[in-house]
């Protein structure tokens, strides 16, 4: 008698478990970028196979996650599978919710179990599609007239729209030149794209969305770094011929427009799209003068970003931009160790003493940059870093400022021709004044 029971208890858990209306649709695919301004962004159909038997006062609720319900939703259902339909009227909606009752069954009395209420007119208020990506799904869940569960054993979700960023950008190939210490600074180690060009490459994407698609017209690429260098001509600024020397920006169809601004530290790349609704990846060629150019100035060592702008027309043909966050365009490093010195006065009040420490077992050669009064002067000096040894440069230095007539407050980059670990540099200067002594390295 009890195994019995136990039996009937377990042949009714599975035949309740078996009463759960299943829902499915075909997601649209929304542009988070194309979709703004659009009046409403529509549901497609929800299929809710039913599982169980409704009768007259029955409710259904479905329920919204991810976005809300427009005001003027109009929600309705319709039937398939049935040969003679029922009877169902929405009975109340809110911004996430859409309750019906069933009004009247079929005559004479037909199985719902296996057949499907379809629910469309359902309309998505377009902000709250357009706020972030991410999967708006649509649950089902029934009562009978007294209040009880029914045919919602488990959850019936379906993802009706997913909402997608179209428009992306990013560096694919970072500038990456090593400046050669061995050839004064002017140029690149032979392992760069050439001794005397770094090429830096950003690319635009515009995935496909499906629904309310943006439609790609150009870019605007900012390139931020510190490009002095290419003032060639000793006047103040970049100015466009040397600009067009020094850099280009190019692609397979487009076209590209570049300018510098006035403090020489951004480089803005115009691009405007040739292939209708095609995004192409940028080509920056960046063309140093080289050590045999007698005016080839010297490299700093640095590092770049980007920033981008993609400009597109919405699906209701608005002109928008999108801003990308601002990416690492790469860096340019020494082969060398380098050193800033960034507080070191000079004159007869003062005196300097400057030291370079070398632990490894490589000699290498000594350059100073002197910068005082916005000009910068640069020597290699007679002494060199000396392995397992330390190298006063206070006397050289304090000589080379003179010649160059500098006096008062100054800063010091020294470059060592050896391996970055082995090197250190040490700075301080004696104030004579009021013999005070202070370390600025």
């Amino acid at each position: 008698m009890f195994k019995k029971s136990l039996l009937a208890v377990a042949l009714g858990v599975a035949a309740f478990g078996a009463n759960a209306a299943t829902t499915s649709a075909t997601p649209s695919v929304v542009s988070l970028e194309g979709a703004v301004g659009q009046t409403t962004v529509a549901v497609p159909q929800l299929t809710i196979q039913l599982a169980a038997e409704y009768a007259v006062g029955d409710t259904f609720t479905i329920t919204l996650t991810g976005a809300e319900f427009d005001t003027t939703s109009n929600p309705a259902i319709t039937f398939s599978g049935f040969t003679s339909n029922p009877t169902v009227g929405l009975l109340s909606k809110t911004a996430t919710t859409a309750t019906f009752r069933v009004t009247a069954v079929p005559s004479p009395v037909e199985v719902f179990s296996g057949k499907n209420f379809l629910l469309n007119g359902a309309l998505l208020k377009t902000t709250t599609v357009t706020d972030a990506a991410g999967d708006i799904k649509l649950t089902y869940a029934a009562k009978t007239s007294t209040g009880l569960d029914l045919d919602n054993v488990g959850t019936a979700t379906s993802t009706v729209v997913t909402s997608k960023a179209q428009l992306s950008s990013s560096v694919t190939k970072s500038l990456n030149g090593v400046i050669d210490v061995e050839n004064e600074r002017k140029q690149f180690t032979a392992g760069n794209d050439t001794i005397t060009t770094d090429v830096l490459e950003v690319t635009p994407v515009v995935a496909t969305a499906g629904t309310h698609d943006a439609v790609y017209t150009g870019a605007t690429h900012v390139i931020k770094g510190d490009f002095s260098w290419m003032d060639t001509d000793g006047t103040t600024g970049v100015s466009a011929t040397e600009l067009a020397a020094a850099f280009k920006a190019t692609g397979t169809a487009d076209t590209y427009t570049s300018t510098i601004n006035t403090a020489g530290d951004a480089i803005t790349v115009t691009v405007a799209d040739a292939a209708g609704n095609t995004a192409e990846a940028m080509t920056a060629t960046f063309t140093v003068l080289g050590k045999a150019n007698s005016k080839a100035p010297i490299l700093s060592t640095q590092k770049f970003t980007v920033d981008s702008t993609i400009k597109y027309n919405t699906a209701a043909g608005t002109a928008s931009t999108k801003a990308i966050a601002s990416a690492s365009a790469g860096s340019w490093t020494l082969n060398g160790f380098d050193e800033n010195i960034v507080f070191m006065p000079f004159g007869t009040q003062y005196a300097q003493s400057i030291n370079v420490s070398n632990t490894g077992s490589v000699a290498g050669a000594i350059t100073v940059d002197i910068t005082a009064d916005g000009k910068t002067y640069t020597k290699t000096l007679t002494a060199t870093a000396t392995p397992k040894a330390t190298t006063n440069i206070s006397q050289e230095v304090k000589a080379f400022a003179a010649e160059s007539g500098v006096t008062g407050n100054a800063h010091i980059k020294v470059v060592v021709n050896s391996p970055t670990a082995d090197i250190d540099v040490t700075g301080v200067y004696y104030s004579k004044s009021d013999a005070d002594r202070v370390k600025t390295k």
